[in-house]
């Protein structure tokens, strides 16, 4: 499905709120990746994606080191914030996830256990 401009704009701001939602402690990190648009091409929605993503799967290094949870965290912040007028991310922050990941688990088959399932094949343990 290709996005519009309109619609880019739209799901950029959406995702800026979610990201606000989840370090705010108003949703948890697994609703609101849950919440983000599905089937989106936008590189910079999918950066997003995969930014929530790290800031859930890395909660036991982010207890044992304030430095790195703080850059967690302001990153999020400069995410949502760039969403909010519908920008798109700087080019450096969408290329350094784009040599983790294959393709992108915009779609979610099976709820949430789908989200885990094609997260944790992501993650090399």
């Amino acid at each position: 499905m290709q996005d519009s401009g309109i619609d880019l704009i739209k799901q950029r701001q959406a995702v800026g709120n979610i990201i606000i939602a989840v370090l705010t402690e108003q949703i948890s990190v697994k609703k609101g990746l849950l919440l983000f648009p599905k089937d989106c091409t936008d590189p910079s929605v999918q950066a997003a994606w995969h930014a929530l993503c790290h800031y859930e799967a890395d909660e036991d290094i982010k207890a044992k080191d304030a430095d790195y949870d703080n850059q967690q965290v302001e990153l999020l912040e400069l995410i949502a914030f760039t969403f909010k007028d519908g920008n798109p991310l700087p080019q450096n922050i969408i290329d350094a996830y784009k040599p983790y990941y294959k393709e992108i688990p915009l779609s979610f088959d099976g709820g949430l256990k789908g989200i885990v399932k094609k997260l944790f094949r992501y993650i090399n343990f």
